[in-house]
């Protein structure tokens, strides 16, 4: 991958697979085709399952990811919600109630999770809600998962929560979460703000957008 770098804005307009998606800083997709909303790996309830353990951590993070998709629903105005994976981190607790109050405020959206390993509620409580569960959701080419898997469609997942680092001169350099796009399969940035990164190798031809702050920074390999 080399360092040729080009600014795209807070959001790109990226065309893959006949497809257009919209990328943006908030580390969503717009998938406009299908008139999609796509994020991952929210991890609701991760600051109060820390909390419960003894780990202070602010209680407000999980209400912030919140009015994050609503303010990306506003942008878009989908018509359906895909959510891969981990969308809450633990068991039942307060944080939970307030996501139940979200998904049924917005009982017009369809709402989809993709089942990801920290999705561990009893699916009784998701009847409590309007979110719809699958382990996988294809349409169109793509098919999007949790974790990657290899698939006759394109396969979209996330997990990982990549990161790409960007060097500068005298060794300078800043990791930074980034969308990635490879020749079979893509990987989507974590979108709940209490959640870590993972480094990833891009090959030549891969094209990774990095996430700045207000901008996506694209990688030309």
């Amino acid at each position: 991958m080399r360092s040729d770098l080009e600014i795209k804005g807070s959001e790109y307009s990226f065309h893959h697979k006949g497809q257009s998606l919209v990328l943006s800083c908030d580390r969503s997709i717009f998938w406009e085709d299908h008139s999609a909303l796509v994020v991952s790996d929210l991890h609701l309830g991760k600051a109060g399952h820390f909390r419960k353990h003894g780990i202070p951590v602010p209680s407000q993070i999980h209400i912030s990811d919140l009015q994050r998709v609503n303010s990306l629903i506003e942008r878009y105005r989908p018509q359906r919600i895909l959510f891969l994976g981990d969308l809450f981190h633990s068991d039942q607790n307060e944080e939970w109630q307030d996501f139940t109050h979200w998904s049924n405020f917005h009982s017009n959206l369809e709402q989809i999770l993709i089942l990801g390993n920290h999705d561990i509620l009893d699916h009784a409580q998701y009847e409590r809600t309007k979110v719809q569960l699958c382990e996988e959701y294809v349409h169109g080419p793509f098919e999007f998962t949790h974790e990657t898997r290899q698939s006759k469609a394109y396969n979209i997942s996330g997990h990982i929560h990549p990161s790409i680092r960007l060097s500068g001169l005298a060794r300078q350099g800043v990791t930074l979460p980034c969308f990635y796009f490879g020749q079979d399969h893509a990987l989507l940035p974590a979108f709940g703000e209490f959640t870590g990164n993972h480094p990833i190798r891009a090959k030549a031809g891969d094209q990774v957008f990095a996430i700045g702050e207000d901008l996506l920074i694209g990688l030309v390999g």
